[in-house]
């Protein structure tokens, strides 16, 4: 509920007051840029928390959302995520027209600094993210909004990522992180530690960003091992039953690096990496005329950048040529049957997405089942929900709009609000 009744209020808000005649001309309102350009990001950010929430919950309040002052609409009724991906889109598109790069956006524009240009790629990334997803439930839609994103550009450069850089200056998460992981608080240190499963697919594709991710230098002291060793490394497993099973797991892991704890530390919200993963994505579906090959490796370099450039030069310690010998070991090298191929690029999407991309990844598992996580005993006799297809309402939000609540469930997730319900495009048989 915080999202709608502070962050995208905040976004209709500055929306408002850019197209508002009482307002839109005054100090107060134009000394954070152009009106146009206010409102094409407004409208951007607005669109990247809406499809988070949709990818997320499923149907949302959207098309009566906010016009209760307006219309009297204090119960909004809940869209389909069909709907809402297609209203999204739209507007994106509107906002993507309406960036102009001879206009101003202020220091005060924490994410890009100003640059209208970013902006723009942003926006078209986050359309190709929307219809790619939707390659197993409407592909002819998909298909085409992504070629109409992907004809208006992307990310191409890792600083083109759309990231936030803690000020250290202030107290913050990342401060919070700095100050657990130097174990002043060592009875919260084992949040700290990687869970196995992006441990052993790194160790399985012998990537070198194990290094850049992870450090032994332990939540209780040092591992044991060579730091250089990639075998070294170990993390949490899940189906451990008690709490005190998962602390005493926890002691043997690595942590995670130093770097993402400190407080400035700068976190890849949606990065290059991951773009360029998308487009090789849809290169192999055949939605766009591109090399799937060039676009693949592209995004395991822009990965590879976006340590070095935020993180730990990963060149560092596997050597000047360890991007170029990793593309050309035989497990990475881009396959030519479609399918492998596929699965190829998702892993990578995976890989890069280590503390960075929001929950791409888990939209990515719920498509592709990649990596693999099989349930273990445990969690099957207990129907344990430790890999959720979805999050359920908020009780709240039930509480409060039941009727409208029930008609989405009901319409649209099966009759259960559970995590166990599917989202619109999360369709494959796969799980």
């Amino acid at each position: 509920r915080d999202w709608y009744r502070y962050y995208i209020k905040n976004l209709n808000t500055i929306i408002e007051m850019n197209q508002n005649e009482e307002t839109k001309s005054k100090v107060s309102v134009t000394n954070f840029g152009s009106n146009q350009n206010q409102i094409a990001t407004a409208m951007t950010l607005r669109a990247f928390i809406y499809m988070t929430l949709s990818d997320i919950l499923g149907p949302l309040p959207y098309s009566e959302a906010f016009k209760g002052e307006s219309d009297e609409i204090w119960a909004p009724k809940f869209d389909s995520q069909e709907s809402i991906y297609a209203a999204l889109d739209k507007e994106l598109q509107e906002a993507h027209a309406m960036f102009d790069t001879n206009g101003s956006l202020t220091e005060a524009d924490i994410l890009y600094h100003g640059d209208i240009s970013k902006w723009k790629k942003f926006n078209a990334s986050l359309r190709m993210m929307m219809a790619i997803k939707m390659a197993d439930v409407d592909p002819t839609n998909g298909k085409a909004r992504f070629a109409k994103a992907y004809a208006d550009g992307g990310m191409e450069d890792v600083t083109d990522g759309f990231h936030y850089t803690f000020d250290a200056s202030n107290a913050s998460y990342s401060a919070w992180m700095y100050y657990v992981g130097n174990m002043n608080y060592a009875s919260r240190g084992e949040n700290f530690v990687p869970n196995a499963f992006i441990v052993n697919a790194l160790k399985e594709h012998n990537d070198p960003r194990m290094f850049s991710y992870f450090t032994l230098d332990g939540y209780k002291g040092k591992v044991e091992g060579d730091p250089a060793d990639i075998n070294a490394y170990k993390g949490v497993p899940f189906g451990f039953t008690t709490n005190d099973e998962v602390v005493s797991a926890a002691a043997g892991c690595a942590s995670v690096n130093a770097t993402y704890c400190e407080a400035d530390a700068t976190y890849g919200l949606i990065t290059t990496a991951r773009t360029k993963l998308v487009e090789a994505e849809a290169a192999v579906l055949g939605w766009i005329d591109a090399d799937p090959k060039a676009l693949y490796e592209a995004g395991i370099k822009a990965s590879f950048d976006f340590q070095a450039t935020y993180h730990t030069d990963v060149t560092e310690i596997g050597g000047e040529t360890c991007v170029d010998d990793y593309l050309a070991s035989e497990k990475i090298a881009l396959s030519s049957d479609k399918e492998t191929a596929l699965k190829q690029i998702v892993m990578q999407r995976f890989l890069a997405g280590f503390m960075t991309d929001a929950i791409e990844s888990w939209s990515d598992w719920r498509r592709y089942n990649v990596p693999a996580m099989p349930l273990t005993e445990y969690q099957i006799e207990q129907r344990n929900i430790a890999y959720p297809y979805r999050m359920v309402y908020d009780a709240s939000e039930k509480a409060t709009n039941e009727d409208n609540a029930n008609a989405a469930i009901k319409e649209w997730l099966g009759g259960e609000d559970s995590s166990w319900s599917r989202v619109w495009w999360d369709v494959a048989d796969n799980h």
